[in-house]
């Protein structure tokens, strides 16, 4: 830990965690209204937010000793100098897309010292660029002149095959069965998306084998780079969806602001810090180093729960309501054999798969001179997308991180940690951390000619990937999209009265149910809507959560569908099948 996260968060752990006492408890309160919230990541965050505005007594729960979980900045220890801060990284890229709508929200209500919110720093990010490699052409494409438009599903799979052919090049027939294809996802109906799609595996459903090498790596792979979702393995129902609503940001419909936009500072420093301060000041507690183990269940409700406190010694958990934020991982070893029993859908989760989606940051000497936007590697091994994160800061980067001698942080994810890299001849999670930071730039490197030649000196992999035996391990692992895998999510209520959930493997109904912090911070929405529920509260109002956007033209041929699925017939574009 270092000394400056002791001073920025040891006071507030002091008055949450009694130090040398044998139990962690919230004040005491009235009426029903103590709520203890597990985890501090966003969906955490979230629901304590939305309670806190209604009067509940909220304390969170966090075993590491910074909140924000994987949203949080991750600082390379003891390097920064001079009075300036440690060299920061990102886990992931952290896009904000112009169709969230529940994150932005809860982004306008986190005020800042001297005015403004934390919307306020958001920048917005104008290019995405393919990157190949190969001899293939490099595409940088505008996020402002994208314009296809929703009719009916003829002129749709129109608009959008001179859309995917202009801008991706690949060849026409390709083009246009593609178009097709995403054309029957716009306009499929609900009950079709759930009772078909749900259960169809991207690969299949867009004929990658049958197809060129360019339309397996941008439109199978493609989907890996956007969000970790395994093309052989992810519902098309979640992929369709999630497209569909990148097309109508892209189209200007529906968006709550630019198509992608990125924080003007690390994430922590931006957002985290702000925000928590902000609980703390609706009276929100915070126990840091505090690692919960067991709920205990008692007459069908959760009467405490155990954990361990930051000195190791056993601690008692009371609240009146209980919510779960922490990963389908580590939740699922929370449920014993008698909350099971008491909620079959809890033991369902263990049917949820995990995957590896993590970041490395290269510190730069110099400007890398790469186009200021995200950046899609696509024919990398390791399905990398990369930004140049510090270009778009407020603060300069050497005066303010490091020893000064770094000019420009790149930020990198790493979505595919099983396919072996040509550097090394080995995935991701067979090689050391030095070999993933050299492996990692030699795939940007055949990408990106302005990059120099050797990687920088300074370069921060992701802390929870660390090496043991010879192994890498990784503690912060990333819920992945499989087919079928609605029926395993639970919802943000219960069956028991007084546990709830709030993280992104509770199911969403918003436009999008992959990983992400939109659907984080809508399962946190809905976990506080159903402690109000079950308080019986009604201060404050209710929580709101905000549904996707579906363009009107649409809905007539979604009633048609509709029909077609009552009377058992194939959508009226699956040629395959009809």
């Amino acid at each position: 830990m270092r000394r400056r996260d002791v001073l920025r968060y040891g006071a507030v752990a002091a008055g949450a965690v009694g130090v040398g006492l044998p139990a962690i408890r919230p004040a005491a309160a009235r009426d029903q209204r103590r709520v203890a919230v597990l985890g501090a990541g966003v969906g955490g965050l979230t629901a304590a937010h939305e309670l806190a505005e209604r009067g509940f007594e909220v304390t969170v729960y966090e075993r590491r000793l910074v909140p924000g979980g994987k949203a949080r900045t991750l600082y390379a220890p003891r390097t920064g100098t001079g009075g300036r801060r440690d060299l920061p990284g990102e886990h992931g890229h952290r896009a904000v897309f112009g169709f969230y709508h529940n994150l932005p929200d809860t982004l306008r209500r986190i005020p800042l010292p001297g005015g403004g919110t934390v919307h306020d720093n958001l920048a917005t990010v104008e290019w995405i660029e393919l990157a190949r490699n190969g001899g293939r052409l490099t595409t940088p494409i505008p996020l402002r002149d994208w314009k296809p438009a929703p009719g009916d599903a003829g002129s749709l799979v129109t608009s959008l095959t001179g859309l995917i052919g202009e801008n991706l090049r690949l060849p026409p027939w390709e083009s246009a069965f593609l178009a097709k294809q995403f054309a029957m996802q716009f306009t499929s109906c609900t009950e079709r998306r759930f009772g078909q799609w749900e259960y169809v595996d991207w690969w299949r459903y867009i004929q990658a084998d049958r197809m060129s090498q360019d339309y397996q790596r941008l439109w199978g792979g493609g989907v890996q780079i956007l969000q970790a979702l395994k093309p052989r393995t992810a519902s098309t129902r979640t992929c369709g969806q999630g497209f569909e609503a990148i097309f109508c940001d892209l189209a200007g419909r529906g968006s709550d602001g630019p198509v992608d936009r990125i924080f003007n500072g690390p994430t922590s420093e931006a957002w985290i810090e702000p925000w928590a301060a902000h609980l703390r000041s609706l009276g929100v507690r915070f126990a840091f180093g505090c690692s919960v183990e067991k709920l205990r269940l008692h007459q069908g409700r959760v009467e405490a729960a155990a954990a361990r406190g930051p000195d190791g010694r056993p601690a008692r958990i009371d609240a009146d309501w209980f919510i779960a934020a922490v990963p389908a991982d580590r939740a699922s070893r929370l449920w014993d054999s008698a909350l099971r029993a008491a909620d079959p859908r809890l033991g369902a989760m263990d049917g949820l798969q995990q995957t590896w989606c993590n970041g490395i940051q290269f510190f730069l000497p110099r400007p890398s001179g790469v186009v200021r936007g995200h950046i899609e590697h696509v024919d990398s091994p390791w399905k990398l997308v990369s930004v140049p994160q510090s270009a778009f800061w407020r603060a300069p980067f050497a005066r303010t991180w490091g020893d000064g001698t770094e000019q420009e942080s790149l930020s990198v994810v790493i979505s595919d940690w099983e396919t072996p890299g040509p550097l090394h001849g080995k995935p991701a999670r067979n090689c050391t951390r030095a070999e993933v930071a050299q492996e990692v730039w030699a795939q940007l490197k055949a990408d990106l000619k302005e990059l120099d030649k050797a990687p920088p000196d300074r370069w921060y992999l992701d802390e929870a990937i660390t090496e043991q035996g010879g192994q890498l391990r990784n503690d912060d692992t990333f819920l992945m999209n499989t087919t079928g895998s609605w029926d395993l999510r639970p919802e943000a209520a219960t069956a028991v009265g007084n546990l709830f959930l709030a993280a992104d493997y509770v199911r969403t109904h918003s436009n999008v149910d992959f990983a992400s912090m939109e659907t984080a911070n809508e399962a946190g929405r809905r976990a506080a809507a159903a402690v109000l529920a079950a308080a019986g509260a009604a201060r404050g109002g209710a929580v709101r959560t905000f549904q996707g956007y579906e363009p009107p033209e649409l809905a007539p041929a979604k009633d048609q569908d509709r029909e077609r699925w009552r009377r058992g017939l194939p959508h009226i574009l699956d040629t395959e099948r009809r």
